[in-house]
């Protein structure tokens, strides 16, 4: 019974936050970026911050050689 009711409450919970890094359970991306774009810390830290559309736009540029940052641009 214990265990179902927490459970229960670990489900409601709207967001967690795991490193100092809010994780929105709405999002359809994983806050992790894939392994193969080998990113740094800072780097990740950015990532789990993107929209899905800056994820998609950023992927191709890192794998052409370009960075996180400079995938972004000027927003």
């Amino acid at each position: 019974m214990k265990t179902t009711i927490l459970l229960l409450g670990v489900l409601t919970l709207g967001a967690c936050t795991i490193n100092g890094v809010t994780l929105d359970p709405n999002r359809s991306t994983s806050a992790i970026a894939p392994d193969y774009l080998m990113l740094t810390a800072d780097e990740q830290i950015i990532w789990a911050g993107l929209t899905d559309e800056e994820r998609n736009r950023a992927i191709p540029f890192i794998q052409n050689g370009g960075t996180l940052v400079a995938s972004l641009g000027s927003q």
